[in-house]
């Protein structure tokens, strides 16, 4: 692997420059050990100003995205590093920590990895509420060890795709996803499905700085809502069967969640009432986005005598 992009989508609304001259130092530090990286940021806001000065300060890459959706940015990244060896995505949301790039880099080499995801750690301003809890509850550590991933899930915040292995597939990630997000899981999954080897490094860490609707239960129960509804879409679109099990698993969710709130009430500890409250709204946007399928499903069959394979993914709730 010698040649690198690192994409980086944004529609604008954040700062861009700490991240972009923290991309451009860690792009010179790999240099001496042989890799050739370069930057394009992915400009998907609404008038397309915003990129072209950024990148012409940072002397980086831009592409204007006109139409919007999440898939939209990632597929013009995938069509910008066709000729390159590796893509690597990091969200403008997010600022890679001290020796990010060079972890993600050895990581593929060392274990001839197809895909290799890193961990994201949330931050959170001084004063912020108390059930924010340093960041700890908007994003939940999952320590594991270096190495292949037994799912084969992976996100696209913090993730390098050798472009080698999109050659054979020629997957790209799918328009029904553009407004609800998910896209990512869908993505990854049917790249894992082809046989590509995923890895998890530890090492190569970014911290997400947090918009202010973040800081709010409101914006905590929505965004879990939201990534519940994904969820359900996913495994929509991957042909997952909706089985007992899974209902089980998710009304056990839901049941945490509820001990969560009366048990977080009862100590007056309002981190884990906020992570019940999560439990809850993502549990409840799974099981709406369940039914309405399901409806459509059963609708659809009455009217034509044919079950409707995945139809298109309605806009973010």
């Amino acid at each position: 692997m010698h040649s690198v992009l690192i994409a980086v989508p944004t529609l604008g609304r954040r700062p861009l420059d700490p991240l972009l001259t923290e991309l451009s130092r860690q792009a010179a530090e790999v240099c001496p050990l042989g890799y050739v990286v370069e930057i394009a940021l992915l400009d998907n806001s609404a008038d397309g100003s915003v990129g072209s000065h950024i990148a012409a300060v940072h002397d980086t890459h831009c592409r204007r995205v006109f139409r919007r959706g999440y898939s939209q940015v990632r597929n013009a990244a995938l069509d910008m590093a066709a000729e390159y060896d590796a893509l690597i995505f990091i969200d403008d949301d997010e600022i890679p920590l001290q020796g990010w790039l060079q972890a993600l880099l050895e990581g593929a080499d060392r274990y001839r990895a197809d895909v290799v995801w890193g961990p994201v750690r949330a931050v959170v301003p001084p004063g912020s509420p108390r059930w924010v809890a340093g960041g700890r509850t908007l994003r939940r550590a999952c320590p594991r060890p270096d190495g292949p991933l037994c799912r084969g899930v992976a996100g696209s915040g913090n993730t390098l795709l050798r472009m080698a292995a999109l050659r054979k597939t020629g997957l790209r990630f799918e328009e029904d996803f553009d407004l609800s997000g998910g896209e990512d899981t869908v993505f990854f999954s049917k790249v894992a499905r082809a046989g590509a080897r995923i890895v998890w490094i530890g090492a190569a860490w970014v911290v997400e700085t947090q918009d202010p609707d973040r800081l709010t239960l409101t914006g905590l129960m929505k965004r879990g809502y939201s990534r519940g509804a994904a969820s359900a879409w996913a495994q929509r679109a991957l042909q997952e069967r909706w089985g007992p099990r899974l209902f089980s698993r998710r009304s056990a969710r839901a049941a945490r969640g509820v001990v969560r709130i009366i048990g977080g009430t009862a100590v007056f500890r309002s981190s884990t009432v906020a992570l019940g409250a999560e439990d809850v709204a993502y549990v409840s946007g799974w099981g709406a986005t369940v039914l309405r399928c399901l409806f459509r499903a059963s609708r659809a069959s009455l009217t034509t005598g044919m079950t409707p394979c995945h139809e298109r993914v309605p806009p973010q709730p």
